[in-house]
C-alpha cells in the first residue's frame, strides 16, 4: 500500500510525498534498522592502481553564489542534506549543523526541514525559492537523482532514525534501489539490499554482501551497469575494534559476485580515504570523487586517542580532509588525479551532477564546522 501526500509549496511547486511503509514490505522491520550511514546507488547499474598522473580531462572549479537566507542557521550552512536534480532545477532539502554553539563547546545539533530550489544554468548565481518542507526535519539520508524525480531513503532526526523511503516528485519511479553498508541497529553493517522500485510487493532483498569490513558512510557510484564502492569506516562497538577502509570494490547485479578494485591514492602514493566523501558518473565511463576524512587522523578519533574538546579545536588544516579530486577509469582499473583542490577537502558534502556539470554542496570542514559554499566543477574535454 503506498500513499501520495501532495501539496503546494510556497512558490506554488507541486511536491509529491510518496512514501513506501515496510510492513507492507516482504521484510517488516529492513528499513528500520538503517541510519544514517547508509549510502545507496539507484539503476540497474552500471563499474581503482592510481597513476598519480595528471588525467586528459580538463576542469575549471567555480564559486557558486547564493545560498537560501530565510533560515538564519541554515544559511551558516549544512552537511548530509537530500539533493539532486529535478527537471534542471537544483534542489536541496534538510541537513544539519551547529548554528549557535560550536560544537567543541558542547553545541547542540540543529536540523531543518525547508526545500529550496534554483535553475541550472551557465550562471554562477543561483536564485532559490523555498517551495516546501520535507515530512520532518532530517538529514543524513540517501538522495537519488531520476529522470521522475528524487529518491531520499532513510536518514535521521533530533530523536530517532527514519523508516521511510519517499519520493519528491510528481510521478512513480521504477528500477532497482540499492543500499549499502551504513549501521544497523546501531551496528556498522557490511550488508545489501535491493529494492526493485517497479515491483516493491516484491520487499527488500538480501543481496552480496561487501568484502572486508562494515562501511559507514562509503562513496558508492553507479557506472556502466556495475556498483562501486570504496572507503567508510566503524567505530568500536560490541567488542568489535574500530575499523576504517580506504580499498574498493565493484558489484555485478548478473552475477551478484564483489571484485577488488584498485585503492585511490595521491600523486605521492600515499592511500587516500574517501569515507565521508563523495563520487559521481564522470565524462565517459568515468568515476570522479573528492573529499573524505585522512585516514590516519580519523582512525585514531575511532580509536580514542583523540577525543574531547582537543580534538574538537583544532584549526581547519590539521584534519587534513582529502583536497584530491581524482578520477576512475574503469577500463583500466587504475586512478589519475585532477589536482588539489580547497573546494573539494569536505567531509559529509553532496555532489550532484548535470550536463556536465557538479555541485559540490555544503559539508564539514572539520568536525562540527560546516560551510554554505556551493562549488561547480565544469568539465572540459580536449
Amino acid at each position: 500500500m503506498r500513499w501520495c501526500n501532495p501539496f503546494l509549496g510556497q512558490a506554488g511547486w507541486l511536491i509529491c510525498f510518496w512514501h513506501t511503509f515496510y510492513y507492507l514490505l516482504h521484510h517488516e522491520n529492513m528499513i528500520r534498522k538503517i541510519i544514517y550511514g547508509v549510502y545507496a546507488i539507484l539503476g540497474m547499474m552500471t563499474m581503482a592502481a592510481c597513476s598519480g598522473q595528471s588525467d586528459a580531462s580538463e576542469i575549471s572549479l567555480e564559486k557558486m553564489h547564493g545560498f537560501p537566507t530565510e533560515n538564519t542557521g541554515f544559511l551558516k550552512g549544512v552537511s548530509s542534506l537530500y539533493a539532486g536534480v529535478i527537471e534542471g532545477n537544483l534542489l536541496i532539502a534538510g541537513g544539519c549543523n551547529f548554528p549557535d554553539i560550536p560544537v567543541a563547546d558542547g553545541g547542540k545539533k540543529a536540523y531543518y526541514r525547508d526545500i529550496y530550489i534554483a535553475p541550472l544554468s551557465n550562471d554562477t548565481a543561483f536564485e532559490w525559492k523555498k517551495i516546501g518542507q520535507l515530512p520532518q526535519a532530517a538529514a543524513y539520508g540517501v538522495t537519488i537523482s531520476t529522470e521522475k524525480g528524487l529518491i531520499c531513503v532513510g536518514g535521521t532526526t533530533a530523536t530517532h532514525s527514519l523508516s521511510d523511503v519517499f519520493l519528491l516528485s510528481f510521478q512513480k519511479v521504477g528500477h532497482s534501489l540499492y543500499i549499502v553498508g551504513g549501521n544497523v541497529n546501531g551496528i556498522p553493517s557490511s550488508a545489501m539490499y535491493m529494492l526493485d522500485l517497479s515491483d516493491l510487493s516484491g520487499g527488500w532483498k538480501r543481496e552480496t554482501d561487501i568484502p572486508g569490513e562494515p562501511r559507514v558512510q562509503p562513496v558508492c557510484v553507479a557506472q556502466d551497469g556495475k556498483l562501486y564502492v570504496w572507503g567508510g569506516f566503524a567505530p568500536a562497538v560490541e567488542g568489535h575494534q574500530a575499523s576504517l577502509s580506504v580499498d574498493g570494490y565493484m558489484y555485478s547485479p548478473e552475477t551478484k559476485e564483489w571484485s577488488s578494485v584498485a585503492t585511490p591514492y595521491d600523486a605521492e602514493g600515499n592511500e587516500i580515504s574517501l569515507g565521508g566523501g563523495m563520487g559521481t558518473s564522470f565524462g565517459e565511463g568515468m568515476i570522479l570523487c573528492a573529499g573524505g576524512v585522512d585516514k590516519d587522523i580519523f582512525l585514531k578519533a575511532l580509536q580514542g586517542i583523540y577525543a574531547g574538546k582537543e580534538y574538537l579545536s583544532h584549526p581547519v588544516e590539521w584534519y587534513r580532509f582529502n583536497r584530491n579530486l581524482l578520477l576512475y577509469h574503469p577500463q583500466t582499473d587504475k586512478w589519475t588525479t585532477l589536482g588539489e583542490y580547497e573546494q573539494g577537502a569536505r567531509a559529509g558534502a553532496v555532489i550532484v551532477s548535470q550536463d556536465g556539470f557538479h555541485y559540490i554542496i555544503n559539508g564539514e570542514l572539520k568536525p562540527g564546522i560546516r560551510t554554505n559554499e556551493i562549488n561547480r566543477i565544469k568539465e572540459k574535454r580536449r
